[in-house]
């Protein structure tokens, strides 16, 4: 199985629950993507901490031309929201992902994977 976890509303809300979700399905010989909008440096010692288990790492900032990001401030990246909706569900698809989790709506319509709509009661 290839399950797909967004950071931002669905891994941060509850780290202990999802560190312990991936490290289930790696150890049953699935995947789990990590499919996030950040740049990798900028969250990869959170998922550390948090014990967040995973064996693909996808950026939408690290994934598109460097030239369509803006950056409001060094952790804030702007894409194009044409863009950066479809980003995850085009990755999703070209690697088989059999179910993402994220937490927005805005994503889910592009998407042909079984998607998760994620619902923190913290949000």
């Amino acid at each position: 199985m290839k399950i797909g976890l967004d950071i931002h509303g669905v891994i941060d809300t509850n780290p202990k629950f999802f560190a312990e979700f991936s490290k289930a399905i790696i150890s049953s010989g699935g995947e789990v993507h990590v499919i996030t909008g950040p740049k990798r440096s900028a969250v990869e010692a959170d998922l550390k901490t948090w014990g967040i288990s995973y064996t693909h790492f996808f950026s939408i900032v690290d994934s598109v031309d460097e030239d369509a990001v803006r950056w409001e401030d060094k952790d804030n990246p702007w894409v194009d929201s044409e863009i950066w909706d479809r980003r995850k569900a085009r990755y999703c698809k070209e690697h088989g992902i059999d179910l993402h989790i994220d937490d927005s709506d805005e994503y889910g319509k592009y998407f042909k994977t079984p998607y998760a709509r994620f619902f923190s009661k913290d949000k």
